[in-house]
This record gives C-alpha cells, sequence and structure tokens, in this order.
C-alpha cells in the first residue's frame, strides 16, 4: 500500500489526512494543515482503499483517520472531535461497533 494518494496533481500523504467527507459523486478531503482538496472519486473508493490503515467509518459520509481523533461522545453528543476542532457525527447504527473498536484500540 503506497503512504500517500494523488488527488489531481496534487500527491497527499495519508497520515496528513483528517477526515474525507462524501458529497454525491465527490469527496472533500481535509488535511491537517487545513487544505481542503475536492476529488472526484466517491467516498467508497477511499473507504475500500483506507479502512484497513487507521481509517474508520462513522456515518455514510465521512471517513476519518482514527489517529486524529481528539474525542469521541457515544453518548449524549454520538459525535467525533478531530484534533482541528471539527465534529463529524456517528450514526445511530455505527455506535456500538465503533465503541467496541475504540475500546479495542485502547486495549492495544
Amino acid at each position: 500500500m503506497s503512504e500517500h494518494i494523488t488527488i489531481g496533481q496534487t500527491h497527499v500523504l495519508i497520515s496528513e489526512i483528517l477526515v474525507i467527507r462524501g458529497e454525491g459523486n465527490y469527496s472533500n478531503i481535509i488535511t491537517r494543515d487545513g487544505r481542503r482538496l475536492l476529488s472526484c472519486r466517491t467516498l467508497k473508493y477511499f473507504a475500500t482503499m483506507l479502512e484497513e490503515i487507521h481509517f474508520i467509518r462513522p456515518s455514510k459520509s465521512a471517513l476519518v483517520n482514527r489517529l486524529a481523533i481528539a474525542h469521541i461522545d457515544f453518548k449524549s453528543q454520538k459525535s467525533i472531535r478531530l484534533e482541528n476542532g471539527d465534529t463529524i457525527s456517528i450514526s445511530r447504527r455505527n455506535v456500538r461497533p465503533l465503541r467496541e473498536l475504540y475500546q479495542s484500540f485502547q486495549a492495544s
């Protein structure tokens, strides 16, 4: 697996990606340095490529780098706060699987 992805003419290190948000047939990629890149690839394309390496999918419209998570609220807000302050909602169906996955990360 490559350590970077190419969006148009731009090479982005996978470790620099905070979140990828799906918007129809496009994806917005937000990096640690604040760049926002638009890709003509779907979120499903990125999910199949990145879910094995530090990325989780809390909802149908987002893919999050788990190394960029500052806090997860499974109770009241059901959301993920990233290190840049952005908040990503967790879908109802994903709360329990994500909680179990997060606990397994904490144990290892």
